[in-house]
């Protein structure tokens, strides 16, 4: 998959993970649009167009179980959210587009990508 027309946003609060995944979906060829929280991540999310939203689910302040649950209060279902855990075994909510595992390779998150960015 290779659409500059695809945008992307990553929320995680462990910058080391943000960079390179910015730089992954940047060789992808998607825009990417990066949030360090939850609540930057809700006001990126209302100002902004998203193709896909990628969260940690565990993170201080705003979890992603709580973008989740913004995202499908106010854009439906219309917006794909996949969840990102190392312990997925644990999520509270289970409404999420796809969940990867961390750690996880670069082919799972491509074809879970191809698969939900196909359905679109």
């Amino acid at each position: 998959m290779n659409d500059t027309n695809i945008c992307v946003l990553v929320v995680d609060d462990e910058v080391p993970i943000l960079k390179m995944l910015n730089l992954q979906f940047s060789r992808m060829g998607f825009t990417v649009d990066i949030a360090t929280n939850g609540n930057d991540a809700i006001n990126k999310i209302d100002h902004n167009f998203y193709n896909m939203i990628l969260t940690d689910i565990k993170m201080s302040e705003t979890s992603g179980d709580q973008i989740l649950q913004y995202v499908k209060s106010k854009k439906g279902n219309t917006l794909p959210v996949v969840g990102m855990s190392g312990t997925p075994w644990l999520l509270e909510n289970e409404n999420f587009d796809a969940v990867l595992e961390k750690p996880f390779t670069i082919d799972e998150m491509a074809k879970v990508f191809d698969k939900i960015l196909t359905v679109e």
